[in-house]
């Protein structure tokens, strides 16, 4: 998947594509940076309607590849790098988005299969749930 960071670009729009592909998993930023296995603050999210030209006056235009293959680590640190933008990926748990601090290393196809796996378990309990509750 390629996507074309430039001025005029939202942050929703970054983020519409990214979980297109990958549908269990969800891109947030931040104003501030984190350091690989550590946790964002929540109150530091940028709102979605914000466009790059905003967040960082000498960002650089560009085109970010980001495969399934790669590292949850490695496209958070590409994007604070090349485009001055912190981010994080989170993955569903337990119907709940959580950051993957604990899955940095991990690829993001992993991430994505456990997430779908772990979104499908909680549907089928919640289901279970509702039967013996009549």
């Amino acid at each position: 998947m390629h996507i074309q960071l430039h001025d005029r670009i939202t942050l929703k729009e970054i983020k519409t594509v990214f979980s297109s592909y990958y549908p269990y998993l969800k891109l947030e930023f931040y104003s501030v940076p984190h350091k690989i296995f550590e946790a964002s603050c929540e109150k530091d999210i940028l709102p979605d309607d914000v466009q790059l030209q905003t967040i960082k006056a000498g960002h650089t235009d560009g085109i970010i590849d980001i495969m399934p293959t790669e590292k949850v680590a490695d496209l958070e640190r590409e994007f604070q790098v090349r485009f001055g933008l912190p981010a994080q990926v989170l993955r569903i748990e337990h119907g709940e988005w959580m950051q993957t601090t604990g899955m940095d290393s991990f690829t993001l196809k992993d991430v994505n299969e456990f997430s779908r796996l772990d979104s499908d378990e909680f549907v089928i309990q919640e289901d279970e749930e509702d039967v013996y509750n009549e």
